[in-house]
């Protein structure tokens, strides 16, 4: 099977290794997971349209050539006391030298607003990030025998997997800040229709992903738009000032409720088969993490907060139910993704439940 250069990456996260990250940010594990879920492949989009060019090609080949594929054998060691602290600083160095200042700042800034984590976190997410991508580039470079050229094209070919990748928004944040092509975006948002696409092949008629949300208050009309797949700017517009303010602990849960309810949909619109049931686990996986870490920041809402999110949950719930009955339904993949899913329903019942 063809590598996928980001799944390799976030398969190589152990679990040990997402706490110790988050510990050190002072974050829950599965919000620390779910930054770097959307700082890897966006690192990897800006590495992508940096080695279109030759001269952007050999500086990417250069800084590549240069990383320490040792440090990554044991991450968790790696990344302890003033050890981790060096990795992180050079992780940040080898950004800066690519982006500049300026585009090191913006990625910054993008991975924050996505994540809903502060600078300082999303600092670190984004130079550990760009440490396991530059690893995970040496190891294939050595391993294929690429040169900047090589390096480029296998970017290249890894483009449809990035962009997929890509949290519902990132897309448009980057190429707003001019990390990327500017039709890169609108790219990514057609990698993820596509594999919406695939649900409606699995379900015949398919679910009507908008009746996610009715019209009854104008937070859940915020959902409908979002889980209707809009685009992430529409949905910033669109989302009233009670919903942007549900936070705990520097966190917008209610961002990272719906992101992940998005990312939800876009992994079930996925599969089709055994095969892709088998590639989807993973995502499935930490998606299950996400939602174990919105369950312990609910925790902690107001209990006006929390039945507000609660709300949310209760009108997209009946049709995550249906779909991943249909998913399951698929010859093969009952077997694979059923334990998993049943406990992702199991968590969102539960976020479905007022304090």
């Amino acid at each position: 099977m063809a590598l996928n250069i980001v799944s390799a990456i976030i398969n190589s996260l152990a679990p040990s290794v997402v706490d110790k990250v988050a510990a050190a940010l002072g974050v829950n594990s599965g919000l620390a997971r779910t930054a770097l879920s959307a700082a890897v492949p966006a690192v990897l989009a800006i590495f992508g349209s940096k080695a279109s060019t030759d001269t952007g090609a050999r500086a990417l080949f250069d800084a590549v050539s240069k990383t320490d594929t040792g440090a990554f054998g044991d991450l968790a060691a790696t990344l302890s006391g003033a050890k981790g602290e060096k990795f992180l600083q050079g992780g940040l160095g080898s950004l800066g030298s690519l982006l500049g200042d300026t585009g090191l700042k913006s990625l910054t800034n993008a991975i924050g607003r996505q994540a809903g984590i502060g600078s300082d976190a999303s600092s670190s997410i984004v130079s550990l990030a760009g440490q396991l991508a530059m690893g995970q580039l040496a190891k294939s470079a050595a391993s294929e025998g690429l040169d900047a050229a090589g390096l480029g094209n296998m970017l290249r070919g890894q483009q449809n997997n990035i962009k997929s990748a890509l949290p519902a928004g990132l897309g448009d944040m980057l190429s707003a800040s001019g990390l990327v092509g500017s039709n890169f975006a609108e790219q990514a948002g057609r990698a993820a229709t596509n594999a919406v696409h695939h649900t409606a092949q699995v379900t015949k008629k398919g679910t009507n992903w908008l009746t996610w949300a009715l019209p009854v208050l104008l937070a859940l009309v915020a959902l409908w738009w979002f889980l209707g797949n809009r685009s992430a700017t529409t949905v910033t517009e669109a989302v009233p000032q009670a919903v942007k303010e549900v936070m705990v602990d520097g966190v917008d849960v209610g961002k990272q409720l719906t992101g992940t309810l998005d990312g939800l949909r876009t992994t079930l619109g996925g599969i089709t088969d055994a095969a892709t049931a088998e590639a989807a686990l993973p995502k499935l996986q930490e998606t299950v993490t996400a939602f174990d870490g919105i369950s312990g920041l609910a925790a902690k809402l107001t209990a006006e907060q929390r039945s507000m999110l609660a709300g949310l949950v209760s009108v997209a719930l009946p049709a995550i139910k249906e779909v991943s009955g249909k998913v399951l339904a698929i010859p093969g993949v009952g077997s694979i993704l059923k334990t998993t899913v049943d406990g992702l329903v199991a968590k969102i019942e539960a976020l479905a439940k007022p304090a």
